[in-house]
């Protein structure tokens, strides 16, 4: 069963067991999924009053966007998953021959490669929930900052345990023409995102 279709209680007992998967990648995602929704709630608690009319259209423009993002945020957390058995089935194949160890070594790289993107994806993405959730709290509804907040915590801890999976997997790739492009985007990434959660988090202070 797909992740973002199971009941969360059963997602979170599927972690809290002897099952690799869903793992931190996963259970990631699905908090990146939760902070576009919240930032989507608190564009939605903005719109049809008269008090925020000149930003009414902006507002709907982020429900729209955060819509787009917590689907794709859901399907990061099953791109997770797969990805990790795509790294363990690279891994797990025969080395006996020169050959068998070629063919692996080639497998990790292109699994670790994918893994890699995958990861960058939900960095990315985070970026840009953070960014709503920012325009929430300096333009929305100012009884909606908490949730605003609550939107660039869960965005951040989720960028932060993608870039780890990041890190992680760049071990497995050779090519050091990409493991540098990625380390350079995850570094952009995270960088945006440090910066814009100190914003965020200075906006709510002033309206507390």
């Amino acid at each position: 069963m797909r992740f973002a279709n199971q009941p969360v209680e059963s997602f979170i007992q599927d972690l809290n067991s002897t099952m690799p998967m869903p793992g931190g990648g996963s259970a990631a995602a699905i908090c990146g999924a939760m902070a576009a929704a919240l930032a989507g709630m608190s564009a939605h608690m903005t719109t049809g009053k008269k008090k925020f009319a000149a930003v009414e259209d902006k507002m709907q423009g982020i429900i729209a966007a955060t819509k787009v993002l917590q689907e794709e945020m859901l399907d990061m957390a099953q791109e997770d998953a797969d990805m990790y058995t795509l790294v363990l089935h690279a891994y797990k194949l025969p080395k006996n021959t020169e050959e068998e160890a070629a063919r692996r070594g080639n497998a990790i790289e292109e699994a670790s490669k994918a893994a890699v993107v995958a990861s960058l994806k939900v960095t990315g993405a985070c970026v840009r929930i953070m960014k709503l959730a920012y325009t929430t709290v300096t333009e929305g509804n100012p009884m909606m900052v908490t949730d605003g907040s609550a939107s660039a915590f869960l965005a951040r801890a989720c960028q932060q345990v993608a870039a780890y999976n990041v890190r992680i997997n760049l071990r497995g790739v050779q090519d050091k023409t990409v493991v540098k492009e990625a380390e350079q985007l995850l570094e952009r990434h995270l960088s945006e995102g440090e910066k814009l959660q100190k914003e965020i988090l200075m906006e709510v202070e002033k309206r507390l």
